[in-house]
């Protein structure tokens, strides 16, 4: 079956992703099996419509509508439309007075939205029909592409709002208007009644009110009087059956429980859809078809008073859920966010300890030793001898290998410019020597002199820098990738890299001092080799002290070239270690945020711990009764989280799903731009959820201790199976508190009078218990269904189901109803005439879709009072007319039959209070119809008012004189209803 579900406004946008997460917690997937569903949410605001909304997350995993599911009713200028209102044939017709909507647009502050005004709604849905049209036609299209053509529409909505309420009908109208057959495209609304007590700033003046023009509209919808005007063309809308049968409810079940209309009931509608459509489709549950049909009773409106004129439909429902349930979802997430938990807390600190599992506290760790290991700082380029570029520390810096180190450099030309100097005279070896060294200083040192090599180097400082850093950061993050360290031992890691990077800096100036002092010590010893070269005689240096002379020049030359090299390095050093303690800076921010990052995921996750298992079975009043041990789930759990080799494997594959998301050459920095706080919770908590249901099943082996994948019906057995009087007891619990979210008014219930039909069936209740199919419980199943017709003696319907082996779930339906069997109906009703006594036309027009109240069928029988107050106003005209005649009885009623002849006279008491008090339904109708045809034949109107006037003053002495008796009062005000009447 192809099922196409319409939210309208918040109410139906929540009820969506309400029933979205409960397909996707029960299969896993957003679609169900044998069931295809599509979804469009219209809404006057982008309210839940973000992609990244995370309200629509479960367990990490976003069951978000599509683009082509969503439609957003702002944006058009409405101002434009209502100036130029002839131009829009759709509008123009309902549209109203554009005074009046001046002062209702100035109150917009911002966007157009609905704003509790459902005249508003409608107008903001009319500027986007050909788009809503275009979607559902779409959505159906994709729908019917399965071979199948029968449609069933849900449309849910609330109806105190103003775009939900605003747009209902004419949604109710569009849909069968393009879908005609009520056979083969069944609609069935759901609508939010409004709660007597909305939370604070809910009711922002029409909220009440809203709920009663809307069901009014809505049942004259129902009845064929309302044929709404088409908001596309401008033509009326003649429609048979609009809607197949619609759901009312509340926040409050007959029985007096209250669900939180934010946060809870749209899960119970959304319970109730879920059953409907996937269950029903399994099990092929016709009974409830057939009710929201009206097949199983007499579906025929209640009429006007001697009339067939339909009034008050009768095809309305309600519903009622409960379910008894192992709460597998929620136990499942219990023990996915305890895996999630030990994930996280490894991440963070990687601290085991045997009793508790990975805990949320730094491991004892010297990382100040680490850092200053001679082999740390070697493969993080951080030795002086890459600081000094004594090795080179980027890659394409020597590529050919010539490099030395700066002491290696000297020693392996000395021996070849000793050579070239004694190429020359003797005399002038030492002056050559050191001309070829400090040529070598000047120009030579690595192809361009010691000074211009640092003077260019300085230049790539920060790609220097850089370098080091993707070093550190490169081992560091394999450390966490495979486990060795948590990221908050790499941050106090880079911490103390940072404090010992801030000591080397301060030491380079004592360095720098320390080679200055032996610069000056080397130059005072080649001054003495200097001097013995010049002391020696000719024939001192024919026999050989020259050449011990040069060796001794050579060594202090190497030496002081060496040290004037290293000045040169460790003046480039001392701001390359700045670059690189700020690089160093910057990668333990970016370490500190995956930090911190990390712990918003542990309080949310904790946080989402807390919340769970927070009640069993105790409590029978809610729709969902927990029926598991709270203390067994959190044993075992704690026995999962807390098996070391379990946890290392999980949090394992958890590391490599961060990394994986992360992509290609994963580093911290990476991890800080790419995973924001939502993304890592959800791959943690997807990650964590395949990960502890794998966990138990293949470790939890005892039946006794699985806490997935449980039975409802074994542990029913378990607890009551040999106590069949303990099993009735608390099935006959459930069932009292079960029941429809709506209480009915028995006064209406079992109200008689014309147009309500004698003997016709309505108020139909039925209950339907889904069990799942256990052929090999057989005899315990048995004993259940007994417990359940021993407490609920009505039309009791069991269903089998192969799926949902965890729950059992209780529906009650009442349908064959109308609208004013409701209780919280004369309370609408009242806060309606109230709203609209502040400023009838103003308020007649943020209330209506179009016209006023008295426009449509009225939902209530006419009271006693109702019927006096009328039935005199048409005294006082039948009276003029001389219809009414006092006779020997009292007044009397004169009246022709069909063919004209004079009928018996009827005797309706001595005066007219008495007369008022006598005339009931069929009466009144005669005296309706002799009052209209002499008002289409009376010519002298005035002489009507006199004599309605005087009829008036003539009752005074029957009251004493007392004109403000309260009889009196109501003669009055049915004089002036008639003179209204006489007035047209």
């Amino acid at each position: 079956m192809n099922h196409v579900i319409v939210g309208l406004g918040g109410t139906g946008g929540k009820a969506i992703r309400a029933l979205r997460k409960l397909i996707y917690a029960e299969f896993r997937s957003e679609s169900a099996p044998d069931a295809s569903i599509a979804y469009l949410y219209v809404n006057s605001s982008r309210e839940m419509m973000a992609p990244d909304d995370p309200s629509w997350k479960i367990l990490g995993t976003s069951v978000q509508l599509p683009v082509a599911s969503q439609l957003t009713i702002t944006g058009e200028d409405l101002q434009a439309r209502l100036a130029n209102i002839q131009t829009y044939p759709g509008l123009k017709d309902w549209i109203g007075d554009r005074q009046t909507w001046g002062d209702i647009l100035g109150s917009v502050v911002g966007a157009a939205l609905g704003g509790q005004k459902r005249r508003l709604g409608r107008f903001l849905f009319a500027c986007k029909i050909d788009e809503f049209k275009r979607s559902l036609q779409s959505l159906v299209r994709n729908l019917q592409a399965n071979g199948q053509t029968d449609l069933t529409f849900h449309i849910v909505a609330g109806l105190a709002g103003g775009t939900g309420s605003g747009s209902i009908i004419d949604t109710v109208a569009q849909v069968r208007a393009m879908y005609s057959n009520p056979e083969r495209h069944r609609i069935v609304p759901y609508l939010l009644l409004p709660d007597q007590f909305p939370p604070p700033n809910w009711d922002t003046g029409n909220y009440h009110a809203n709920g009663f023009s809307a069901l009014t509209e809505l049942n004259a919808l129902s009845t064929g009087a309302y044929a709404p005007i088409d908001v596309g063309s401008g033509n009326r809308l003649a429609l048979k059956d609009a809607f197949n049968g619609a759901y009312v409810f509340g926040n409050e079940n007959e029985n007096g429980y209250q669900a939180d209309i934010d946060k809870e009931l749209p899960g119970v509608l959304a319970e109730f859809l879920f059953q409907k459509i996937v269950v029903a489709g399994q099990v092929g549950w016709r009974s409830l078809e057939r009710a929201e049909n009206a097949e199983n009773g007499d579906g025929t409106p209640e009429t006007m008073p001697g009339s067939r004129i339909g009034e008050r439909s009768k095809r309305f429902l309600s519903f009622g859920i409960k379910r008894i349930a192992i709460p597998e979802e929620e136990i499942k997430e219990y023990l996915s966010l305890n895996f999630a938990q030990q994930s996280i807390q490894q991440l963070r600190h990687n601290n085991w300890q045997d009793t508790l599992g990975f805990v949320d506290q730094p491991r004892n760790i010297d990382v100040a030793s680490f850092v200053r290991q001679a082999d740390t700082l070697g493969r993080w380029a951080l030795t002086d001898d890459y600081l000094t570029l004594s090795v080179p520390i980027l890659p394409g810096d020597d590529v050919l290998k010539k490099w030395r180190p700066i002491t290696g450099e000297w020693e392996n030309v000395v021996p070849t410019f000793k050579s070239m100097a004694r190429e020359g005279a003797s005399a002038g070896w030492a002056d050559e020597l050191a001309k070829l060294m400090q040529k070598r200083f000047d120009e030579g040192f690595r192809n361009a002199g010691v000074v211009a090599f640092y003077r260019t180097k300085a230049m790539a400082r920060r790609d220097m820098a850089r370098e080091v850093r993707g070093r550190v950061e490169r081992e560091l993050f394999d450390d966490w990738r495979t486990g060795a360290r948590s990221a908050a031992e790499i941050s106090r890691v880079l911490a103390a890299l940072a404090d010992a990077l801030n000591e080397r800096s301060l030491a380079v100036d004592g360095t720098l001092a320390s080679l200055a002092a032996e610069i000056e010590g080397t130059r005072d010893q080649i001054g003495i080799v200097h001097r013995r070269w010049s002391e020696l005689g000719l024939l001192r240096k024919i026999t050989g002290s020259r050449d011990t002379l040069l060796d001794a020049l050579a060594i202090n030359l190497q030496e002081l070239h060496v040290r004037q090299t290293r000045v040169e390095a460790w003046t480039f050093a001392k701001p390359l270690l700045a670059e690189i303690s700020t690089e160093i800076a910057d990668l333990k921010a970016t370490v500190d945020h995956v930090v911190s990052t990390t712990q918003e995921a542990l309080r949310r996750v904790s946080s989402g711990i807390d919340e769970r298992l927070k009640s069993a079975d105790g409590d029978v009043k809610g729709h969902l009764i927990r029926f598991y041990d709270p203390e067994l789930v959190r044993r075992v759990t704690k026995t999962l989280a807390h098996d070391e080799a379990e946890q290392r494997t999980q949090t394992a594959k958890m590391r490599a799903s961060l990394i994986e998301a992360i992509g290609p050459n994963p580093t911290f920095t990476s991890f800080a731009a790419r995973l924001t706080l939502g993304e890592l919770i959800d791959r943690i908590e997807a990650t964590s959820e395949a990960n502890a249901e794998i966990a138990h099943n293949t470790i939890v082996t005892e039946a006794k201790d699985r806490i997935l994948g449980v039975s409802i019906l074994t542990k029913l057995r378990e607890r009551y199976g040999n106590d069949a009087v303990a099993l009735r007891t608390y099935i006959s619990k459930l069932v009292a508190e079960a029941g429809c979210f709506v209480t009915i008014n028995a006064l209406e219930k079992n109200r008689a009078g014309p147009g309500i039909p004698t003997g016709a069936q309505t108020l139909v209740e039925k209950y339907v218990v889904i069990l799942p199919k256990a052929p090999d419980q057989a005899a315990f199943v048995e004993q259940l269904k007994s417990a359940f017709r021993d407490a609920q003696p009505g039309d009791l319907e069991f269903i089998e189901s192969d799926d949902r082996a965890n729950q059992i779930t209780m529906i009650a339906i009442k349908n064959l109803f109308p609208l004013r069997y409701l209780r919280i109906l004369p309370f609408l009703a009242e806060r309606y005439a109230a709203r609209i006594a502040a400023n009838p036309v103003r308020y007649s027009l943020e209330l209506h879709t179009e016209g006023s109240l008295e426009t449509y069928p009225p939902l209530f029988v006419k009271s006693g009072d109702e019927l006096r107050r009328e039935a005199t106003a048409y005294l006082l005209l039948a009276q003029a007319f001389g219809a009414v005649r006092a006779g020997s009885n009292g007044l009397q009623l004169l009246s022709k039959d069909a063919d004209g002849f004079d009928n018996v006279p009827q005797t309706l008491g001595a005066n007219l209070f008495a007369a008022a008090d006598a005339v009931d339904f069929t009466t009144l109708d005669t005296l309706k119809r002799t009052v209209d045809e002499g008002m289409a034949k009376a010519a002298d109107k005035a002489g009507l008012e006199a004599s309605v006037k005087q009829a008036v003053e003539d009752a005074k002495p029957l009251v004493n004189g007392d004109v403000g008796d309260p009889r009196y009062r109501a003669l009055v005000e049915a004089g002036r209803a008639a003179l209204k009447m006489i007035r047209g």
